[in-house]
């Protein structure tokens, strides 16, 4: 799966998530900070994500999610793109 189409399903997922529009997700936004993106939120984000990419991931990983990138490079290391 190419990069930029794993941030675009990101992106779409963290849009619904937190309720915001996909365009103002770069993959530097800062998830808690600029879209509101709480904890709570994070487990909704990491389950869709599982449903998404039919993946098993820890819920520690959650703290290493503090933008897009971080989450695709998860994505890319579980994914072994």
């Amino acid at each position: 799966m190419e990069n930029q189409e794993l941030f675009n399903k990101v992106y779409a997922i963290l849009a619904d998530i937190a309720e915001c529009d996909v365009n103002i997700i770069k993959p530097d936004t800062d998830l808690l900070n600029e879209i509101g993106v709480t904890s709570l939120m994070g487990l909704e984000v990491l389950v869709e994500l599982e449903r998404e990419f039919d993946l098993s991931l820890d819920e520690g990983i959650l703290i290493k999610m503090k933008t897009p990138k971080d989450i695709v490079d998860v994505l890319e290391e579980e994914l072994a793109v």
